[in-house]
């Protein structure tokens, strides 16, 4: 069983990843943009409910944050061919290439801190997030 000591040093540990990836992006002038265009990248097309409940963000903040990137050119909203009461989301091509720059920055910082590590210690990682992988992303894992 795990203890409170294990339980925080995760909670720690993920804080500062995510502090230091959060930095990454506002150096590259990326604010805010990343929480719906990764999700939408790897799930399009959804809903904007949908995308809301995914991210967990207020769905009054979603539905700002989707009428910029809209503005900007890089999400389209149509009705669903399925239901159109609702408003279906999709990338743009150019929202399709920011996506794919914000995943490379974001690979590239998690690559340097990997390379923080020496050999072993980056193998034993690997090793565990798999598992933390199949843990907390059962459906997900590859």
């Amino acid at each position: 069983m795990a203890s409170q000591t294990e339980a925080a040093l995760l909670r720690q540990v993920m804080y500062g990843f995510f502090a230091e990836q959060r930095q990454q992006l506002t150096l590259a002038n990326i604010v805010g943009s990343h929480r719906l265009l990764l999700p939408l990248a790897r799930h399009e097309p959804m809903s904007q409910a949908e995308l809301g409940r995914l991210v967990m963000l207020e769905k009054s903040w979603v539905s700002r944050a989707i009428d910029r990137l809209v503005a900007q050119g890089w999400v389209n909203k149509a009705p669903s061919r399925h239901d159109g009461r609702v408003v279906e989301l999709t990338l743009t091509a150019a929202g399709r290439k920011e996506a794919a720059r914000i995943e490379a920055l974001l690979d590239e910082h998690a690559t340097t801190v990997l390379e923080r590590l020496d050999d072993d210690q980056r193998a034993a990682l690997v090793s565990a997030l798999r598992a933390l992988a199949e843990a907390v992303l059962p459906a997900r894992v590859a």
